[in-house]
């Protein structure tokens, strides 16, 4: 029986009145006049499952809709309703015109009476040449469930599937068009069978110093940042406007001094003799030709000169000065695309070329560079690494070893990363390795049940001697039965089929082991998994498979419940009711697993579940227990941690190479009992147990890179840099010395192994921390458990979908522009250079958000 269009699409919105003042945005108009056109039936409003929802975009201005799709989902988080939608205007500060229909209108528009299913044919229409019809599908993605999963596919073409399909999310390849495809067929053609036949559309080096050392100019005074860097926050500076022609004749003045390396500045003399020498200022387009007053200075070598500042030009040795526009054009030039200075050169050249009357040539690239540090260190470009939305310490970071690094022969002594411990740490001799920290500790256990729930289909298979009715489609296909006229060894088996009949045994020793273990688990096991389920051919629900791989993980109890969620699910075992239950987000297998039981077993839970968390609860506060025993709690050091600054000029340039926007508030402490506290991890493979591989940290003959924090809204709050190679003691470390307060999320590529690594240092500080993998890189990581990975908790709570989990790996792509120049510059000059780009990011970013 065929499938018309009619029965593909979703109901018309229902005709109702307005019988509550509705909540309204800021632009109130804008919103009614989305109602209203919702309401007319004119927008997409559609609801494909009780919580999940496909809308147009709206635009405002014109006051209609736009050709764009989105998804919307609505939760209940104990008391509260949220909603989240992932058009680009909402956010976590502002709600758009979808979020604010569905918090007024949705309880009448849209009642809770269905449920997700995989892939939906949300619309259907007929295109104008009354021949192709455009689809629209919802599509989730394999390896991600919840709002972040859904993406929009189309299909444009005749009912045949041969048309044009495209991923909303990849317009290039992507499994989503395949598994849509499939569904096109099931639907339009009435085929249940149908399924897609397309294609998917240390060496040591000699450490070395440039003679120069430093960069020290005449100019002396600080510089405001770029005008299209300033923030509001900035201090007021006078800003010179750019100047097209320098002054012929520049004199000395109160507060002209020299560059020499002395302490303290030798000022100008009024009384002394002075002399003048020409000097070239180079311009954008030209240069000039000036005359400097200079006077002698004690050092015998150099002389003092004017500053320059109060008329838009740096003096970089009273021989080349340059303009302020000039310099910010290099910066503007090497912060927005990859463009190493060399060339650059080249087109300022070009440039001088074009413009110039006379036969005029730029500075040598070696001069610039000097001119364009020096300049840089007297910028003024402090105050940018903090988010004005996230605040100081943000609640979530993300972390990211960067591959920028210099070569190993400039690595000076001078680098001092937060991984280093200072005498005045705190000493932690208690603190030793805790053993058995897994839900199971038993690993024969942990292997069996993995093999069951991880193994391949098992159909319904006769006991021996016993053959079932309709038993030809047997999961072991006998093909060499009677071979052994003994009938002692078995047959051998294809290999699949081997699998099978593995797990098939497998599953009692599961349940019996398991009833070792604790005896309501193992009913629970064998109520969804045992073999009169296997008998029956009944398929356990996904939330109980979900909810077993977690239980057998090979990691830490306190990896799927860190202490804040312990507390909420406390609650919930003394007063086990929904509303409690929709509260432990934090712990996601148990809030799906408890949700479901709600709704399927009309509001009661089974007492074996029941039993099961209480046992998790009881594992948990004993790991927790362990840890903490003993371990006086990380407080703030008592007034200011001294601390070298990122960059300090005396008689040497003294750069530490860690560069943060708090301050330091503490030491990092010392374990003389942990063996392998401060050591790198070995070759790059960062933990057995997890198959993600680090090959490009270890790259030759360069140093281990920067390690970076960042906020959700791509912010950078600092960078340190890494001698030799990145490891999990460069973000603890960094967040111990930093962080008052360890931050509610850590999201790191190798998090899997950092949360241990931290609750075995700092129980107390990092008890409440969920430490996770980002989208990015979880498919790296075949061996961890569900709540190792941020997506796991974004299915429960879609408001986790405001974590840009991107935002490191988006500033790694930024910082890509510079890894090439770094590669061959000095330690000292890649810190500024490295400083400077993350400074311009995040101004431009904070100036982006209007604040």
């Amino acid at each position: 029986m065929g499938t018309s269009s009619a029965d593909l699409l979703p109901a018309t919105f229902p005709a109702f009145a307005i019988s509550q003042t509705p909540s309204t945005p800021k632009h109130e108009i804008d919103y009614m006049e989305y109602v209203d056109s919702v309401l007319a039936d004119n927008e997409a409003f559609i609801q494909i499952a009780k919580n999940m929802f496909v809308v147009n975009g709206w635009d405002d201005k014109k006051g209609r809709s736009k050709n764009t799709w989105y998804h919307i989902q609505r939760s209940t988080i104990g008391r509260e309703y949220f909603y989240v939608c992932t058009c680009p205007n909402s956010n976590q500060d502002d709600s758009c015109v979808h979020e604010y229909l569905l918090k007024n209108y949705g309880d009448e528009l849209f009642p809770n009476d269905s449920d997700l299913s995989e892939v939906i044919l949300f619309s259907r229409q007929l295109e104008m040449n009354e021949l192709d019809y455009l689809n629209y599908f919802s599509c989730p993605s394999p390896n991600m469930r919840g709002l972040r999963g859904r993406v929009i596919v189309t299909y444009t073409g005749l009912d045949d599937g041969s048309g044009l399909w495209k991923c909303l999310k990849d317009p290039l390849a992507c499994g989503h068009k395949g598994v849509c495809r499939s569904k096109f067929f099931q639907l339009v053609q009435s085929n249940p069978d149908a399924a897609d036949s397309g294609g998917v559309d240390n060496e040591t080096f000699p450490k070395i110093r440039n003679a120069s050392g430093v960069e020290r100019s005449v100019s002396y005074r600080q510089r405001p940042p770029p005008i299209w860097a300033s923030l509001p926050s900035d201090p007021l500076f006078e800003r010179i406007p750019p100047i097209k022609f320098p002054p012929r004749y520049l004199p000395l003045s109160e507060g002209s001094s020299c560059c020499c390396r002395a302490t303290d500045r030798l000022a100008f003399r009024s009384g002394d003799t002075t002399k003048e020498q020409t000097a070239i200022v180079y311009g954008l387009t030209e240069f000039f030709a000036v005359t400097v007053q200079v006077q002698s200075c004690s050092c015998k070598y150099r002389f003092i000169g004017p500053d320059c500042a109060n008329l838009g030009i740096f003096n970089l040795n009273n021989k080349v000065l340059f303009t302020h526009e000039i310099l910010d054009e290099y910066t503007s030039a090497y912060t927005t695309s990859e463009t190493p200075f060399s060339a650059w050169i080249v087109t300022m050249e070009r440039r001088y070329t074009f413009h110039s009357v006379g036969a005029q040539s730029f500075c040598s690239p070696a001069i610039f560079r000097s001119a364009w540090f020096a300049y840089a260190r007297l910028q003024y470009l402090d105050g940018d690494m903090q988010c004005v939305k996230c605040g100081p310490s943000p609640e979530n970071t993300i972390w990211d070893g960067v591959t920028l690094a210099f070569n190993k022969k400039h690595l000076l002594p001078s680098l001092e990363p937060p991984t280093i411990s200072q005498p005045t740490s705190i000493i932690r001799n208690t603190t030793l390795y805790v053993p058995d920290q897994k839900l199971m500790p038993d690993t024969p256990s942990r292997k069996l049940v993995q093999k069951v729930v991880n193994g391949p289909p098992i159909k319904p298979v006769a006991p021996s001697g016993v053959e079932h009715e309709g038993d030809s489609d047997s999961a072991v296909e006998d093909d060499n039965a009677g071979d052994d006229e003994g009938g002692e060894h078995r047959p051998k088996l294809p290999k699949g089929a081997q699998q099978i009949l593995e797990r098939l045994e497998a599953v009692p020793k599961a349940v019996a082991r398991l009833a070792g273990t604790n005896p309501p688990l193992s009913r629970l096991f064998d109520r969804h998994f045992g073999i009169d389920c296997v008998y029956r051919g009944i398929k356990a629900p996904d939330v109980y498979k979900r909810l077993f791989i977690q239980i057998s993980a090979e990691e830490s109890v306190l990896q799927m419940a860190n202490g804040s969620a312990l507390e909420v699910l406390q609650i919930f075992v003394k007063d086990p009711n929904r509303m409690n239950a929709t509260a432990l987000i934090d712990i996601p297998v148990l809030h799906e697993v408890l949700v479901y039981e709600f709704d399927n077993n009309g509001g009661a839970l089974p007492t074996d579940l029941i039993e099961v968390c209480i046992w998790i609860l009881e594992k948990g506060n004993a790991v927790l227990h362990t840890l903490k025993k003993d371990i006086q709690p990380l407080k703030a050091a008592e007034g200011p941690v001294q601390e070298k600054p990122w960059m300090e000029v005396s008689f040497s340039l003294y750069r530490t190479g860690c560069c943060y926007g708090m301050p330091k508030v503490r030491e990092r402490p010392a374990y003389p009992k942990l063996k392998y506290d401060t050591k790198l991890d070995a070759g790059g493979k960062r933990g057995a147990k997890c198959s993600k591989f680090y090959s490009q940290y270890g790259e030759r003959k360069l140093t281990g890179g920067i390690m970076c924090a960042w906020c959700t809204h791509s912010i950078c709050y600092g960078f340190h840099c890494i001698p030799k190679g990145e490891g999990r003691n460069d973000v603890f470390s960094a967040l111990v010395t930093r962080w008052e307060s360890a931050p509610k999320r850590v999201v790191y590529d190798f998090a899997c192994a950092l949360g241990p690594y931290c609750m075995t240092r700092e129980p107390a500080f990092f008890a409440d921390t969920q430490f996770v993998i980002d989208d990015f890189h979880s498919t790296g990581h075949s061996k961890c458990a569900p709540a190792a990975f941020l997506k796991t908790y974004c299915a429960v709570d879609p408001r986790l979908r405001y974590i840009n989990t991107s935002a490191g790996e988006c500033g790694n792509s930024g910082i890509s522009r510079i890894r090439k120049s770094v590669s061959y510059t000095s330690q000292d000059r890649a810190i500024v250079y490295t400083k400077v780009f993350l400074s311009i990011w995040n101004r431009q970013i904070i100036r982006g958000m209007g604040v």
